[in-house]
């Protein structure tokens, strides 16, 4: 729970006590911003990284850079098949599962380091 508090802080320049005072639901909220954010930001630098060596590799003949990236799954179709998560809006959740998915996103702060 601390790193998730330090990375909302870095990210924002917020205080401790500031994000203490925000409500859980929004607290949740930017654990699952954050974390897609920073998803979105390490697909990016992959993408970059595939670029560099679409550029330096011999390809077959009419190879385009979104075949490259298809073939290495970084596109957005090639995600839109493995995205498991569905839409939340209009859900109402238990506080059980409220729990449970604030622990999955807390892990996953955890899993970056």
């Amino acid at each position: 729970m601390l790193r998730a508090f330090d990375k909302i802080q870095k990210r924002y320049g917020w205080t401790d006590e500031y994000v203490l005072s925000l409500p859980y639901s929004r607290l949740m909220d930017l654990f699952s911003f954050i974390s897609k954010e920073e998803q979105r930001e390490e697909l990016e630098d992959w993408k970059k990284m595939a670029f560099i060596g679409y550029q330096t590799r011999q390809l077959e003949e009419g190879t385009t850079f979104y075949d490259y990236l298809n073939a290495f799954g970084l596109t957005d179709d090639s995600l839109k098949h493995t995205e498991t998560e569905t839409s939340l809006e209009n859900e109402v959740w238990s506080k059980e599962k409220c729990v449970e998915h604030a622990n999955h996103i807390i892990a996953q702060f955890q899993d970056d380091e």
